[in-house]
């Protein structure tokens, strides 16, 4: 496994993440911020995409409760309003090597605003930390796809939220082919770390609303210990 390669590639990944956020706000449509994260993924030296050709996956509104396919999602014409919340998942790929992770926008007066536990929308954003802290403190290289979804999937439900993936997955080895992915799915005992290198990906909607948040990250097994793929200075910089 070629660890150096997959980390340049996810910190062009993270950079862009940090870096698109003054470029979201109101009146900004789906489809423009994919174009800004696409424009930045090229100057930050990733022209291509793994995931079926689509190097940013945006949503915004409503619309970030949907899950779909690659093959079939397109960017909308849907703007940004004053107060939102906008999911961004990108799939840079560089000389085969691939990144992945997503990210959580909360929009308050027009602008994205550091969330906090004054914004409405702060319980998703904590959520999906809580999750990704928890994932880390459990998963082993031992740990089963099959038993990570079990034991990840019950806490998203214990904190009265559900699993929106159109897969059911949360999350997927990281390979050089589509269709070498391995889900971390009921009934796949693939352990994790077999797998050198796979994400974390979970997308939740709390019960009964209607935003559906993300967060993912590329993780690998440090002294048995999973850790998130990327400098720290990045990772801390797309909290």
């Amino acid at each position: 496994m070629d660890l150096s390669s997959h980390f340049h590639v996810q910190n062009i990944a993270l950079r862009v993440l940090r870096d698109v956020a003054p470029f979201i706000r109101e009146g900004i449509t789906e489809r423009e911020v994919a174009a800004i994260c696409i424009r930045l993924l090229k100057q930050y030296g990733a022209g291509e995409s793994w995931y079926h050709n689509v190097g940013a996956l945006v949503l915004v509104g409503e619309r970030t409760t949907l899950s779909a396919s690659g093959k079939v999602y397109q960017p909308s014409a849907l703007a940004i309003g004053k107060q939102d919340l906008v999911t961004i998942d990108l799939s840079p790929m560089v000389d085969g090597y691939w990144g992945d992770c997503a990210r959580s926008y909360i929009v308050e007066s027009g602008v994205v605003a550091q969330p906090g536990a004054t914004s409405g929308l702060y319980h998703g954003i904590e959520a999906l930390r809580q999750l990704h802290q928890l994932m880390m403190e459990t998963a082993a290289p031992h740990t089963t796809m099959h038993q990570l979804f079990m034991a990840m999937n019950q806490a998203i439900k214990d904190r009265g939220y559900k699993n929106l993936d159109f897969r059911g997955n949360l999350g997927h080895s990281i390979g050089k082919h589509l269709d070498d992915r391995r889900y971390i799915e009921a009934d796949n005992h693939t352990t994790l770390g077999s797998c050198g290198l796979f994400t974390f990906e979970p997308h939740i909607c709390r019960c009964g609303d209607s935003w559906g948040f993300k967060m993912e990250n590329i993780y690998y097994f440090e002294d048995s210990v999973a850790v998130p793929l990327g400098s720290p200075e990045l990772l801390e910089a797309c909290r």
